[in-house]
């Protein structure tokens, strides 16, 4: 593969030094693989950190992307609900969800105290040769990776932040009618239970997914169906190029890629949210007697407009922060401070970019496709559905964004937007789900589109169709084998729906026998913000 380095590196003579220079210096005094090594992992730390923090900024967006299309008398709710949430979410996820997510806490724990040796049990960290679950004594207590090294502390701070993303995407569905102390409940279920089971299905964690797995019968099936064999021309180019043979050695190991999260965060949260929708019921006077729907409209569309964009702008942390997130599981990381060093570089003066550029123009194509496909519905422009088709697009893009180029970036943007306003319309007037903002549409809808979007051109790919420079820098991420075939994404999206549909209605289900899900009628007419927070968003009289 041809890489497309902002730095260049070369043997300095009769040494181990490393020249570093750009295109802006003829030449730079010579330093050790070692200095640089530290001077990459610096900066990588830093922007890992900056990156975080944004997604962690997301939560605003989402405060007012939700306040906004309501009505102004559940203002207020809207933005207990957001805090709420974040702390519960952060809590809980701190307490059992990231040792659940990736450890597979308490199964490693119950296998290691047997002394069985799994690979769950005994799993041997690439950067830091630590091995074991939480610390070699292996503690019961699920929050014990606090003593593991620093390397675990980071990625619990990278993982709560896409947790807290998750968590903010259900409740909007069926938001203005549910209790405010039963969200709470459900906030600490769906963050310390239902996404960490999930985060662990789709990434794996420290452990063995069945959809990454290269020793399971998923992937060693969907391999062999999917891949070419290695001993074929095409198989021998594949090799040739760096592509990696699966455990039986005859075909390639292609696992399941969800790159930034649109199957693993957004579409999760979407499914739930869609039963939650569904469970807890339509908002009074969302239908007529005969099953016609009635608009609802936002009570600030500038609001919601606003929020589309903020959240646009952390979605660059978003996927950027995937970036160095997927370059700590190379194997080069593990042979020493220099090639640490250097591929650490290579992620961040290359592939980010690409992933950046990748990106912006699925946001673009999301707003270009819901444009078309309002004007084709409604033969106008709706600044919502432009919104959610911007939405739509950056969730879409997040499965394929390590591997993509820029111009199928475009292309999943365009297919993701372009359905928005369309599967909106078949949930409001087929499924009679009261979808109070789109959800469904631009979370589950375009998370589902993205993860299969991530298959076709991976399995393009695998056939041969696409020449190797097609498959952008980010692509040989974990050695250059995270390209996925369409058949191992298809088994993703069946994982979905068996895990999230029944684990979505225990959800609620524990939910309304406890506390009750539905809020009562005057309350929901008077406004939520009055009935449970005792203020309103906009008070009538204002004043010092």
């Amino acid at each position: 593969m041809t890489r497309r380095f902002f730095c260049c590196y070369g043997k300095a003579e009769g040494g181990n030094q490393t020249m570093v220079h750009s295109g802006l210096l003829a030449a730079a005094p010579p330093v050790s693989q070692e200095q640089f090594a530290h001077l990459a992992t610096v900066v990588a730390v830093c922007w890992w950190a900056l990156c975080f923090a944004i997604i962690f900024f997301m939560q605003c967006g989402f405060l007012l992307l939700e306040a906004g299309s309501v009505r102004a008398k559940n203002a207020a709710h809207v933005a207990a609900k957001v805090l709420a949430h974040t702390a519960i979410a952060t809590f809980c996820f701190w307490l059992v969800g990231f040792a659940i997510k990736a450890f597979a806490w308490p199964l490693c724990y119950l296998i290691h105290q047997r002394g069985t040796g799994t690979l769950l049990a005994n799993v041997e960290d690439t950067i830091t040769g630590y091995v074991g679950w939480a610390g070699a004594a292996a503690s019961w207590v699920p929050w014990h990776f606090n003593a593991a090294p620093d390397v675990y502390v980071s990625n619990f701070f990278g993982s709560l932040t896409f947790c807290i993303t998750s968590t903010a995407i259900p409740g909007t569905v069926f938001s203005e009618r549910f209790k405010f102390k039963t969200y709470l409940l459900f906030a600490a279920l769906y963050a310390g239970i239902v996404y960490p089971i999930f985060g662990f299905l789709i990434w794996g964690g420290l452990g063995g997914s069945p959809l990454l797995d290269p020793h399971g019968w998923v992937v060693q099936t969907m391999d062999r169906l999917f891949t070419p064999e290695v001993g074929s021309a095409l198989g021998k180019k594949l090799i040739a190029y760096g592509m990696s043979a699966d455990a039986t050695g005859t075909h390639f190991w292609a696992p399941y890629t969800d790159y930034a999260g649109s199957t693993g965060v957004h579409a999760l949260g979407g499914i739930v949210g869609l039963v939650g929708g569904w469970y807890v019921g339509p908002r009074l006077g969302r239908y007529r007697r005969d099953g016609a729907p009635v608009a609802i409209p936002a009570h600030n569309v500038l609001l919601t407009v606003f929020a589309a964009l903020l959240l646009a702008f952390c979605w660059f942390g978003f996927n950027g922060g995937s970036v160095i997130a997927n370059a700590a599981a190379h194997p080069a990381l593990g042979k020493g401070a220099g090639a640490r060093g250097l591929y650490l570089a290579d992620y961040l003066f290359s592939d980010i970019w690409w992933v950046m550029v990748t990106t912006a123009l699925a946001g673009a194509g999301g707003t270009l496709g819901a444009l078309i496909a309002g004007y084709r519905l409604h033969r106008a422009a709706d600044p919502l559905v432009l919104a959610n088709g911007l939405l739509g697009g950056l969730v879409a893009i997040c499965s394929c964004v390590g591997f993509a180029p820029p111009g199928y970036g475009l292309l999943v943007g365009l297919v993701a937007g372009f359905q928005f306003p369309y599967t909106f319309r078949w949930v409001e007037r087929t499924l009679k789900i009261d979808d109070a903002i789109g959800t469904i549409a631009c979370h589950l809808a375009s998370g589902v589109i993205g993860g299969l979007m991530a298959g076709i051109y991976g399995q393009l790919f695998w056939w041969g169709v696409l020449p190797p420079d097609w498959i952008h820098p980010g692509g040989e991420m974990q050695g250059g084998t995270s390209i996925p075939t369409l058949g191992i994404q298809i088994c993703g999206f069946l994982a979905l729906i068996v895990y999230g549909l029944p684990v979505a209605y225990a959800t609620f289900k524990i939910c309304d026998k406890l506390l009750g899900v539905r809020s009562k009628p005057e309350d929901e007419r008077t406004g939520l913000d009055r009935a449970e927070h005792g203020l309103e968003a906009y008070p009538a009289e204002g004043g010092l």
